[in-house]
């Protein structure tokens, strides 16, 4: 009996019930995805996200182009309102963040983050990922803040993050830059016996030696580290 009944069921009919609930399912779909997404908070702007602004569609600049700015353009950026809303009065290196790896703060730097005019870093230094910065001995505002104020060394990559290709950008600019006299650096006082210089002195059997120069000698000799330590004997203040 039931045999005969599923032998009058038409095999299309099957076919047609599956298209209707195909059909149904999938208007289901489009009307649950038409709703409006509830709009996220916007994230609070930094330098590497206004860096990447013009690439939205990804955050690695891996594969991007990279074309390095003359001189002037970089000058009149650092002087610019794109600046100091990107950096403030920060240097450009205090914001960076590097990748890091199992939580690993890295112990070397990279070699370079652009080749052939192309990225490959995704995450590049802080000079390479700003095209309109260009370590130059004449872009001092740029240069001054890789310097030490207290040592006048330059900072540790470590603590900048630059790529070694941009290092020995810095350290050629700022050797020039100094060479110029575009930017100033102190010298340890240092003393000097002109005998060395002078031929005339060097025949003088008995010379006397300046006030000056015996508290430097004396300084020297005991190793003293406060000028009040320092005490001087009768024959060398009559001496001078």
């Amino acid at each position: 009996m039931l045999s005969s009944r599923f032998s009058l069921v038409k095999p299309q009919s099957f076919i047609s019930l599956h298209r209707a609930f195909l059909s149904l399912s999938s208007i289901h779909h489009a009307a649950k995805s038409s709703t409006p997404a509830a709009p996220a908070d916007p994230a609070t702007p930094t330098a590497q996200s206004a860096q990447l602004a013009h690439n939205k569609t990804k955050t690695s600049l891996r594969g991007t182009p990279y074309n390095v700015t003359d001189i002037e353009t970089s000058l009149r950026y650092m002087e610019s309102d794109a600046y100091k809303t990107v950096y403030g009065k920060e240097p450009v290196w205090k914001n960076y963040v590097r990748n890091r790896i199992n939580q690993r703060f890295p112990h070397y730097t990279r070699d370079f983050c652009a080749e052939e005019g192309l990225y490959i870093r995704g995450n590049p230094c802080p000079i390479c990922r700003d095209e309109y910065l260009l370590l130059d001995y004449r872009n001092i505002k740029l240069l001054k803040q890789f310097v030490n104020d207290h040592t006048g060394e330059i900072e540790p990559v470590l603590k900048t993050s630059i790529c070694q290709a941009q290092l020995r950008n810095l350290r050629v600019a700022i050797r020039k830059a100094y060479d110029l006299g575009l930017m100033t650096y102190e010298l340890p006082f240092r003393t000097y016996d002109y005998r060395d210089y002078y031929p005339e002195l060097r025949d003088e059997k008995e010379r006397t030696q300046s006030l000056l120069m015996t508290i430097l000698q004396t300084i020297e000799d005991q190793k003293l580290t406060n000028l009040e330590q320092l005490t001087l004997t009768d024959e060398q203040l009559h001496a001078t």
